[in-house]
Protein backbone atom coordinates (compact mmCIF):
# COMPACT_ATOMS: atom_id res chain seq x y z
CA UNK A 1 0.00 0.00 0.00
CA UNK A 2 2.74 2.72 1.09
CA UNK A 3 4.33 1.45 -2.19
CA UNK A 4 0.93 2.47 -4.08
CA UNK A 5 0.59 5.88 -2.67
CA UNK A 6 4.50 6.90 -2.78
CA UNK A 7 4.11 5.84 -6.56
CA UNK A 8 0.81 7.87 -7.40
CA UNK A 9 2.45 11.06 -5.01
CA UNK A 10 5.62 10.86 -7.15
CA UNK A 11 3.27 10.35 -10.97
CA UNK A 12 1.12 13.48 -9.48
CA UNK A 13 4.17 15.77 -8.94
CA UNK A 14 5.68 14.57 -12.26
CA UNK A 15 2.40 15.62 -13.93
CA UNK A 16 2.27 18.84 -12.59
CA UNK A 17 5.77 19.23 -12.77
CA UNK A 18 5.68 19.27 -16.20
CA UNK A 19 2.47 21.91 -16.31
CA UNK A 20 4.54 23.96 -13.72
CA UNK A 21 4.88 27.74 -15.17
CA UNK A 22 7.19 29.60 -12.19
CA UNK A 23 6.87 33.51 -12.46
CA UNK A 24 9.40 36.04 -11.50
CA UNK A 25 8.75 39.86 -11.94
CA UNK A 26 10.22 43.05 -10.45
CA UNK A 27 9.60 46.44 -11.33
CA UNK A 28 9.81 50.59 -10.22
CA UNK A 29 7.43 52.86 -10.01
CA UNK A 30 5.81 56.29 -8.16
CA UNK A 31 3.85 55.96 -4.85
CA UNK A 32 1.15 58.31 -3.95
CA UNK A 33 0.19 58.67 -0.16
CA UNK A 34 -3.29 58.55 0.71
CA UNK A 35 -4.92 58.51 3.97
CA UNK A 36 -3.64 60.66 7.01
CA UNK A 37 -0.29 60.04 5.79
CA UNK A 38 -0.83 62.19 2.73
CA UNK A 39 -0.72 65.30 4.66
CA UNK A 40 3.45 64.65 5.67
CA UNK A 41 4.11 62.85 2.52
CA UNK A 42 4.08 64.19 -1.12
CA UNK A 43 5.03 60.94 -3.20
CA UNK A 44 8.41 58.92 -3.71
CA UNK A 45 9.65 55.85 -5.58
CA UNK A 46 7.81 51.78 -5.75
CA UNK A 47 9.80 48.90 -5.74
CA UNK A 48 8.69 45.25 -6.24
CA UNK A 49 9.43 41.71 -6.38
CA UNK A 50 7.56 38.57 -6.71
CA UNK A 51 8.32 34.70 -6.86
CA UNK A 52 4.72 32.80 -7.97
CA UNK A 53 3.11 29.94 -9.77
CA UNK A 54 1.03 29.83 -12.77
CA UNK A 55 -2.16 27.72 -11.18
CA UNK A 56 -3.91 27.71 -14.69
CA UNK A 57 -3.42 29.78 -17.81
CA UNK A 58 -5.83 32.17 -15.96
CA UNK A 59 -4.40 32.42 -12.44
CA UNK A 60 -1.22 32.93 -10.90
CA UNK A 61 -0.51 32.98 -7.07
CA UNK A 62 2.89 34.80 -6.11
CA UNK A 63 4.63 35.89 -3.09
CA UNK A 64 5.07 39.61 -3.86
CA UNK A 65 7.61 42.01 -1.35
CA UNK A 66 6.51 45.50 -2.28
CA UNK A 67 8.33 48.85 -0.81
CA UNK A 68 7.31 52.36 -0.67
CA UNK A 69 9.70 55.07 0.27
CA UNK A 70 7.19 58.45 0.98
CA UNK A 71 8.95 62.08 1.05
CA UNK A 72 7.72 65.25 2.00
CA UNK A 73 9.18 68.86 2.26
CA UNK A 74 8.22 72.27 3.85
CA UNK A 75 8.33 75.99 1.76
CA UNK A 76 8.55 77.24 5.54
CA UNK A 77 12.29 75.86 6.28
CA UNK A 78 13.98 72.76 6.13
CA UNK A 79 11.39 70.26 6.81
CA UNK A 80 11.48 65.87 5.68
CA UNK A 81 9.30 63.50 6.92
CA UNK A 82 9.50 60.19 5.11
CA UNK A 83 7.83 57.40 5.84
CA UNK A 84 9.17 53.85 4.36
CA UNK A 85 6.59 51.07 3.68
CA UNK A 86 7.71 47.33 3.36
CA UNK A 87 4.86 45.18 2.15
CA UNK A 88 4.84 41.05 2.45
CA UNK A 89 2.20 39.69 0.87
CA UNK A 90 0.37 36.60 -0.64
CA UNK A 91 -0.60 37.44 -4.41
CA UNK A 92 -3.04 36.11 -6.14
CA UNK A 93 -3.74 37.71 -10.17
CA UNK A 94 -6.45 36.60 -12.62
CA UNK A 95 -6.48 37.26 -16.10
CA UNK A 96 -9.50 37.91 -18.29
CA UNK A 97 -7.66 36.93 -21.46
CA UNK A 98 -5.55 34.08 -22.85
CA UNK A 99 -2.81 35.33 -25.21
CA UNK A 100 -1.59 38.69 -26.42
CA UNK A 101 -2.37 42.17 -24.54
CA UNK A 102 -3.95 40.26 -21.45
CA UNK A 103 -5.87 42.72 -18.55
CA UNK A 104 -5.60 40.97 -15.26
CA UNK A 105 -7.23 41.56 -11.63
CA UNK A 106 -4.83 40.87 -8.48
CA UNK A 107 -5.85 41.01 -4.74
CA UNK A 108 -2.74 40.81 -2.13
CA UNK A 109 -2.72 39.96 1.57
CA UNK A 110 -0.53 40.18 3.94
CA UNK A 111 1.78 42.50 6.55
CA UNK A 112 2.98 45.66 6.27
CA UNK A 113 5.63 47.51 8.27
CA UNK A 114 5.64 51.19 8.34
CA UNK A 115 7.93 53.11 9.69
CA UNK A 116 9.27 57.27 9.55
CA UNK A 117 11.85 60.12 9.44
CA UNK A 118 11.26 62.84 10.71
CA UNK A 119 13.80 65.75 10.24
CA UNK A 120 13.77 69.38 11.03
CA UNK A 121 16.16 72.73 10.72
CA UNK A 122 14.70 74.97 13.14
CA UNK A 123 14.71 72.79 16.18
CA UNK A 124 17.53 70.40 14.75
CA UNK A 125 15.70 67.72 15.43
CA UNK A 126 16.18 64.05 13.70
CA UNK A 127 13.82 61.48 14.73
CA UNK A 128 13.27 57.89 13.74
CA UNK A 129 9.73 56.42 14.86
CA UNK A 130 9.97 52.39 15.68
CA UNK A 131 8.77 50.50 12.92
CA UNK A 132 5.33 48.74 12.87
CA UNK A 133 3.80 46.25 11.57
CA UNK A 134 -0.30 45.91 10.52
CA UNK A 135 -2.08 43.28 8.39
CA UNK A 136 -2.64 45.12 5.12
CA UNK A 137 -4.38 44.37 1.75
CA UNK A 138 -3.19 45.19 -1.86
CA UNK A 139 -6.25 45.23 -5.14
CA UNK A 140 -4.57 46.07 -8.19
CA UNK A 141 -5.37 46.33 -12.02
CA UNK A 142 -3.32 46.31 -14.94
CA UNK A 143 -1.84 44.01 -18.10
CA UNK A 144 0.64 41.69 -19.22
CA UNK A 145 1.34 42.03 -22.78
CA UNK A 146 4.65 39.28 -23.38
CA UNK A 147 7.42 40.39 -20.27
CA UNK A 148 6.14 43.44 -19.85
CA UNK A 149 3.52 44.34 -16.50
CA UNK A 150 2.22 47.24 -15.61
CA UNK A 151 -0.39 47.66 -12.99
CA UNK A 152 -1.99 50.63 -10.30
CA UNK A 153 -2.47 49.47 -6.92
CA UNK A 154 -4.01 50.62 -3.77
CA UNK A 155 -2.10 49.50 -0.70
CA UNK A 156 -3.86 49.63 2.23
CA UNK A 157 -1.35 49.47 5.91
CA UNK A 158 -3.95 50.12 8.73
CA UNK A 159 -3.36 52.66 10.97
CA UNK A 160 -0.24 53.91 12.85
CA UNK A 161 -1.25 55.65 15.69
CA UNK A 162 -4.42 57.77 14.60
CA UNK A 163 -3.24 58.22 11.37
CA UNK A 164 -3.99 55.61 8.58
CA UNK A 165 -1.72 54.83 6.16
CA UNK A 166 -2.03 53.99 2.32
CA UNK A 167 -0.82 54.80 -0.93
CA UNK A 168 -1.65 54.66 -4.48
CA UNK A 169 1.40 52.86 -6.63
CA UNK A 170 1.97 53.23 -10.60
CA UNK A 171 4.23 50.20 -11.39
CA UNK A 172 5.73 49.07 -14.60
CA UNK A 173 8.14 46.22 -14.53
CA UNK A 174 8.82 42.34 -16.05
CA UNK A 175 7.31 39.28 -15.28
CA UNK A 176 8.90 36.27 -16.56
CA UNK A 177 7.14 32.85 -17.34
CA UNK A 178 9.35 29.72 -16.90
CA UNK A 179 7.75 26.00 -18.02
CA UNK A 180 4.90 25.10 -18.56
CA UNK A 181 3.51 24.72 -21.76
Amino acid sequence: MKKQVLFIFVAFLGLTAAQAQVKLGFGLGYAVPSGDIADITDGGLSAHLELGYGVTEDIDVSILYHGEFLVGADSDGVSYDAVALGSYLVNGRYYFRKEGFRPYGSLGLGITSVGAIEIEADGGNIESAASESNFSFRPALGFKYGVLNVNAAYLSAGKVGDGTVGDITFNIGLLFTFGGN
